[in-house]
């Protein structure tokens, strides 16, 4: 288990209006025991000096190979480059360019956290792409008296000047929301309601700056309540990034599902038995981080239309 992470759940005392919308608002939240602790990770990989990650060892490289995702099709309104010496583009190219000199920045809460440590193992020396990861443990759009990630996001975008934003979070904001006044339950129409309007504005806030936004769906998780609610966010967090013609959202449910669409937290990689998961079923292994930092890195790659080859490609080639 990784140092520093507790349950995906934020505390929600000192963070709201008043102590009586807080009594009121504790009643509401789902409470499950806790995985997720505060602390940021703030590492810079240039490509050239590909980050070590965390804990456990290094992992096999391999030589397997998949079919590249789907590139989807273009929307009105998308910008026609990144721009800045970089070659992502989100418009469909003729042939697959260079990738150039990118900055990517990369935000969320753990399971972000776990996302930017194997990509800095996947990113091969050379690539063109400088990942700044600025994920904070047990955050998200909820309480934002707490963390408040507009704001942060304001002042990392005017420090980096990134081409594009990697987004992961929504895996502590499975409890209800202080709206005019009033405390709307997890999952209520109001509910969705504010929240979507959150999300849109932390998406259009990286888009109006300039660069392109890939929010990376939640996965399943072990607990089936749980994973009720991260169909729930998934569902309102992919509606914010399709509203946005630079935004792109990725989903993951599947990659971490078995052929049956349920929780497992084993599966063959590169060929062999390889846990995915951490024991509380919630976040990725070490080898879990390689599965989906490869799967993230080929979906940029198809989708802004650039060369761009994990260094040790971990892909589930099975499952038991």
């Amino acid at each position: 288990m990784k140092a520093g992470d507790g349950p995906l759940r934020t505390a929600l005392g000192a963070a709201l209006a008043s102590l009586v919308v807080v009594a009121v608002v504790a009643a509401l939240t789902v409470h499950r025991p806790s995985t997720d602790a505060v602390g940021t990770s703030r590492v810079t990989t240039d490509g050239n000096q590909p980050g070590s990650g965390h804990r456990h060892g290094t992992p096999p490289a391999s030589s397997a190979s998949t079919t590249p995702p789907t590139k989807p099709s273009s929307r009105p309104g998308v910008r026609p480059a990144a721009g800045g010496g970089c070659g992502l583009a989100l418009t469909p190219a003729a042939t697959t360019g260079a990738v150039g000199h990118c900055t990517v920045l990369e935000i969320g809460d753990s399971l972000g956290n776990d996302i930017g440590w194997g990509l800095q193992r996947e990113l091969a020396p050379g690539t063109g792409l400088t990942l700044d990861q600025l994920d904070t443990s047990a955050t998200g759009l909820v309480n934002t008296a707490f963390y408040d990630w507009p704001q942060h996001l304001a002042a990392d975008l005017r420090q980096y000047h990134p081409q594009l934003v990697v987004i992961c979070m929504g895996g502590n904001d499975e409890q209800g929301m202080v709206v005019n006044g009033s405390v709307a339950p997890f999952g209520s129409p109001t509910w969705k309601e504010a929240y979507l309007a959150r999300a849109s504005a932390l998406v259009h806030e990286a888009t109006a700056a300039g660069a392109y936004v890939l929010w990376v769906g939640m996965p399943i998780m072990e607990q089936p309540e749980f994973s009720a609610g991260m169909e729930i966010l998934n569902s309102v967090d992919q509606q914010a990034a399709e509203a946005d013609p630079n935004a792109v959202f990725l989903p993951v449910w599947q990659l971490f599902s078995d052929p049956a669409g349920q929780f497992q937290s084993t599966a063959a990689v590169n060929g062999a038995a390889t846990t995915l998961r951490e024991p509380d079923g919630v976040h990725y292994s070490f080898l879990g981080e390689n599965v989906i930092a490869t799967y993230v890195l080929e979906h940029i790659a198809s989708t802004f239309h650039v060369h761009l080859t994990p260094q040790q490609p971990a892909r589930i080639t099975g499952w038991g």
